[in-house]
């Protein structure tokens, strides 16, 4: 059984509280929000798959805040959804119909965007590489429009509390996605990417390297709870990695 097939029998949703469980409560047409919640770790099948439910559930529900943040949901964002659903994440029939419910619950509920920020935390925070991951996405569907609006950002900061990130990744993702930057500027993201200094020897640089790829290869990221239609966005993670890589080392060549 997969993570949509529980949500759908009621199975999973049963045992999701708060903001989240009603989100899904809505979505499939049932009042699940009052169970218990997981606590996060490593568990069964049953609880990876409500792991993938809870990111899944989250990350539309963030969606369709960040998307209504300005007071309406314009074309753009819509777009940006549906290009998510469809080619980003290539999402069956089933599985695009739940995720677009959740989307129009959560656009429309009177939960802030905080609240639903707050759930995620709370089960992932303990995992940066999931809660970057997920700034990651977020960030992508707030410029959907060509811009950051205030109330975008503002949201995008609550979530990076929520999540425990860093300052400092923060803004490197707000720099990926939002600024233009000089090639200097731009080599020193190829660094904090691989997560070592400009000074660092090529051998640490090598090392570092085989470390952040084997740290998103795409099995183990979803055996940490990231659904497999999430799987792409750890691909990209992992292109990222390896570009940052292969402009580092062709610049110390030259």
């Amino acid at each position: 059984m997969g993570w949509i097939s529980g949500i759908i029998g009621g199975g999973l949703g049963a045992m999701i509280a708060g903001p989240i469980g009603a989100v899904i409560g809505a979505a499939i047409g049932a009042n699940m929000g009052g169970g218990q919640q997981l606590q996060p770790g490593p568990g069964g099948a049953n609880q990876s798959y409500q792991r993938q439910a809870i990111f899944f559930t989250a990350a539309f529900s963030m969606f369709g805040k960040l998307a209504k943040a300005d007071g309406r949901v314009c074309p753009n964002e819509i777009a940006a959804i549906e290009k998510i659903s469809k080619e980003a994440l290539g999402l069956d029939t089933q599985t695009r119909d739940y995720a677009i419910k959740v989307f129009s619950q959560a656009k429309d509920s009177a939960e802030p965007f905080s609240a639903y920020a707050s759930q995620f935390g709370s089960y992932f925070a303990h995992d940066q590489q999931l809660c970057g991951l997920m700034m990651s996405i977020l960030f992508q569907v707030a410029m959907a429009d060509g811009e950051l609006h205030p109330q975008e950002e503002a949201m995008l900061l609550e979530a990076k509390t929520a999540f425990r990130l860093s300052e400092s990744l923060y803004q490197s993702l707000r720099s990926r996605f939002v600024g233009h930057h000089s090639n200097s500027t731009s080599m020193a993201k190829h660094y904090e990417t691989l997560g070592v200094a400009s000074d660092a020897s090529t051998s640490e640089i090598k090392k570092a390297y085989r470390q952040k790829a084997a740290e998103y290869h795409p099995d183990k990221i979803e055996s940490k709870g990231l659904p497999p239609e999430f799987i792409k966005f750890a691909n990209d993670k992992l292109a990222e990695i390896n570009a940052s890589y292969d402009a580092i080392m062709s610049a110390r060549k030259g």
